[in-house]
């Protein structure tokens, strides 16, 4: 399997033509792809899903949050002004579960700009768009104080930090522009996005940052229970999910809800001592382990299964071996190990 490289930081927003096969009875039409955050895990596997060659590049100064906010509104108010077919993925933000409040509240405002970029472009140009928009939110943030595990998309969100209360608050944003313009959107809750290429230096990834413990020999600091239960998403499968599902968004939702809210995951969960296992059984070496979390505390179960649109599945998700060796092959080349 080829390795996922990282790619330029600056490389944040991606436009990329891409021709649809047409639905029975309908012409093709090209749709324009844009990809916010394409240097992120995420947005580099969407990019590789959706294919085609890079037309135009479009950058977001991140590190300057009023400038940020600005091009953010500007580039909501261009979508609303086109007159073709155009898809935008939102992959971007830096947050995790544990990010302080500010910096959460500062990647909420961001967004928020866009969206109301697309509204006041929308207003003024007084005509519907035929654009659709797909924000990757996150399933641990909307259930983490949930009850009666495997969450679906029809379980009440419990957030329990800022982090959840924002996605959440997204959520409710892009919703509230979807009915008001008959803007398809999808807001794809994720499960626990792991891959080559993920960012170490953010505070996620369990299973990259377990391979790269084993690798390296520095303790992984274990902050949950070793019981605790969760699903692990390949980035690449959750990308050719997100592309196709928002090749079939328009016409699942015509004459319908615009809206969808969707849980992106593989549908397989693993407990934390089991992916430690996994690893130590595949590569013959243990996993050095620091357990902050005391050793015979409750175990909590945050598996999900999607009850919405569950059919579509672009191909057979990697296993949790295949996608650890992936991951072990990465590391070992960034880390120069090799």
């Amino acid at each position: 399997m080829g390795r996922v490289l990282p790619y330029p930081p600056d490389s944040e927003v991606l436009l990329l033509p891409r021709q649809y096969g047409p639905a029975a009875g309908e012409q093709a039409v090209k749709t324009r792809e844009f990809v916010v955050g394409g240097g992120g895990l995420l947005g580099r596997h969407v990019r590789a899903a959706l294919g085609g060659r890079l037309s135009e590049r479009v950058r977001v100064p991140w590190d300057d949050h009023a400038r940020a906010c600005a091009r953010l509104y500007e580039l909501g108010r261009e979508l609303a002004a086109r007159t073709d077919r155009w898809n935008l993925y939102w992959c971007a933000g830096l947050a995790v579960f544990h990010t302080p409040a500010e910096q959460v509240e500062r990647e909420r405002v961001q967004v928020g700009r866009m969206l109301a970029g697309i509204h006041d472009g929308l207003e003024r140009s007084g005509r519907p768009s035929d654009g659709a928009l797909f924000f990757a939110s996150s399933a641990g943030g909307a259930y983490a104080g949930s009850a009666h595990a495997p969450f679906t998309e029809f379980s009440t969100p419990a957030p329990q930090n800022a982090y959840g209360e924002a996605k959440l608050a997204v959520e409710k944003e892009a919703e509230a522009l979807s009915r008001r313009w008959r803007l398809p959107v999808v807001a794809g809750r994720i499960a626990n996005l792991y891959g080559p290429g993920q960012n170490l230096g953010k505070n996620q990834g369990l299973v990259s940052a377990l391979v790269k413990a084993q690798l390296t020999g520095e303790p992984l600091r274990l902050r949950a229970a070793p019981r605790t239960t969760r699903d692990y998403i390949y980035a690449r499968d959750c990308a050719r999910m997100a592309v196709t599902t928002m090749d079939a968004v328009r016409s699942r939702t015509l004459g319908r809800d615009p809206y969808v809210c969707k849980i992106f995951a593989s549908g397989r969960s693993f407990r934390i001592d089991g992916l430690l296992e996994v690893a130590e059984r595949l590569f013959d070496q243990p996993v050095p382990v620091l357990h902050e979390y005391p050793a015979g505390g409750a175990s909590s179960d945050f598996s999900v299964t999607s009850r919405v649109w569950a059919d579509l599945v672009s191909s057979p998700f990697l296993n949790i071996e295949e996608g650890m060796r992936a991951v072990r092959a990465d590391l070992r080349y960034r880390l120069d190990l090799d």
